[in-house]
């Protein structure tokens, strides 16, 4: 078996678990009365559900195979470039929902909802930092990340 078939059946074993973890949280949260429990199975089930189409994305990633004409590699590119414009104008959003969210802090009585909201607010600061992160990576990545021997190697769909 060859180490990409194995990354592929580590990575489709995580999005089974993740599976199963999200169908119990979903049932758990269903049969919760209490808001202090709902909102915990909540947060866990939204994390869970996250990971999940992130291990899809990924097994999708790693198995592109873009098409090799002139015109899609160009579509890749401006592409990327359109994600980069509209996460910076998103990042400025991003910095203020963190200091919304730093201010209902401030006045939170509630030690559950404190955490829950801490939570929050550490996941908006973090986006701030990878969305930069994951821009300059998505530039570097290649117009066409398997390569063939020739470009006719790699089929373009109609």
């Amino acid at each position: 078996m060859s180490n990409q078939q194995k990354l592929m059946d580590v990575l489709q074993n995580q999005i089974d678990v993740e599976s199963s973890t999200l169908e119990q949280l979903s049932e758990y949260e269903g049969e919760s009365r209490q808001a202090v429990v709902r909102l915990v199975l909540l947060f866990m089930r939204l994390d869970t559900w996250k990971h999940q189409q992130f291990l899809e994305g990924v097994i999708d990633l790693l198995n592109e195979a873009p098409c090799d004409t002139w015109s899609a590699k160009v579509d890749r590119y401006t592409e990327r470039i359109q994600l980069e414009r509209r996460l910076e104008s998103l990042l400025e959003q991003e910095k203020q929902m963190s200091d919304y969210l730093g201010q209902a802090i401030e006045e939170m009585d509630n030690p559950v909802a404190r955490k829950l909201l801490s939570h929050l607010r550490e996941d908006e600061m973090r986006h701030q930092k990878d969305i930069k992160e994951l821009v300059s990576l998505v530039k570097q990545y290649p117009l066409q990340p398997k390569k063939g021997e020739k470009g006719s190697d790699i089929i373009c769909e109609e």
